[in-house]
């Protein structure tokens, strides 16, 4: 089979390798579509000696498909079914495990970093990774589903259930920030997008979404008022992994709103000199990160979609074959691109 192999300094390579045989409870997965994460462009950046531990090893971590083989034991998966590959492999016994919470495991491993990843023709998971992918959904929505719109629904979800009211802004709109508003917008949020980017809010208009692009030598806080109603947001979702992103949302945020973070951004991330603990003290803010989600918010985010008819095909910018890899990277890694790349096979 081919597989996709980070080689660093913007490169990447085509290679051979054999098709996986499927153990103990284990099964191999005909991947149909596999996306290309924010986090797999972070590597595509990197030197070889920063890759590390990566080294030699498949890329990716977003993928749909249709199971191909079953290990001894499995149960509930069959060949020829439709599914979205979950991106944490856990112990399956500790209790992270046992609520679904794979990604703080012990002895998690990651595609792409412990163990093969998921942009090649096959890919090796476990039996419990293998998340139904009904026939309403395409195998794109499974690329999204795996990684970014899943980690857009779980931080919705804080936002959701700490205020009723008021608007949302959503600052950075890459593929995250933008499903996060589809799905904001969805659930009849008043929600208005932010990014530097002219292209990546052109992008955003074009699906029907509100975003601007701030003016220079204007305060956000009033450009947001002026969008808002005089008003300021009461939620803020920050996708933006970079500092001074993250300080805008502090200022823009009206006094008692929640902000979620998702941005890791640079080792280590410091915090930007412009954030005012004191003035966040009188604005009484409520600060939370979040970081990907759990096996029970797939189920939750599918009939979410099922419900509003929704779809992240759409968001598709760029689709290509594995044999294409470098050009297919090359696309993901331009500033302007607000959507995501995928491989089809």
């Amino acid at each position: 089979m081919k597989g996709v192999v980070p080689v660093g300094n913007l490169r990447v390579e085509v290679r051979d390798f054999d098709i996986p045989e499927p153990g103990e409870r284990e099964v191999v997965i005909d991947v149909k579509c596999a996306g290309i994460c924010g986090s797999d462009l972070n590597t595509f950046r990197m030197s070889w000696q920063q890759i590390g531990e990566r080294q030699n090893k498949i890329i990716g971590h977003e993928a749909g498909g249709v199971v191909h083989r079953v290990g001894p034991g499995v149960k509930t998966v069959k060949v020829g079914q439709r599914v979205c590959v979950y991106h944490y492999m856990g112990c399956g016994t500790c209790k992270h495990c046992m609520d679904g919470t794979l990604g703080w495991c012990e002895k998690r491993r990651a595609y792409g970093w412990h163990v093969n990843g998921e942009m090649s023709e096959y890919v090796l998971t476990e039996e419990r990774n293998c998340c139904p992918l009904p026939e309403q959904l395409t195998f794109e929505d499974a690329a999204f589903l795996a990684c970014s719109a899943g980690t857009a629904y779980a931080s919705l979800k804080k936002l959701a259930r700490l205020v009723t009211d008021g608007y949302l802004a959503v600052v950075g709109l890459g593929p995250i920030g933008t499903v996060a508003s589809m799905m904001a917008a969805a659930k009849g949020w008043k929600t208005i997008g932010i990014d530097l980017s002219e292209h990546r809010v052109d992008f955003c208009g074009r699906h029907g979404l509100s975003a601007f692009c701030p003016e220079k030598g204007s305060r956000l806080e009033d450009q947001l008022r002026d969008r808002m109603n005089g008003k300021l947001p009461a939620r803020v979702f920050d996708t933006t992994g970079h500092p001074e992103g993250l300080a805008d949302c502090f200022l823009i945020a009206d006094r008692g709103a929640y902000i979620v973070t998702i941005g890791k951004g640079p080792r280590p991330y410091k915090m930007s000199e412009r954030i005012n603990i004191g003035e966040l003290v009188l604005k009484q803010i409520t600060f939370m990160t979040s970081w990907v989600f759990t096996l029970p918010e797939y189920y939750e985010l599918v009939d979410f979609m099922l419900e509003n008819d929704m779809s992240f095909s759409r968001l598709v910018t760029g689709r290509f074959a594995f044999a294409d890899a470098q050009k297919a990277f090359e696309q993901a890694n331009r500033p302007e691109n607000g959507g995501k790349t995928v491989f089809l096979k």
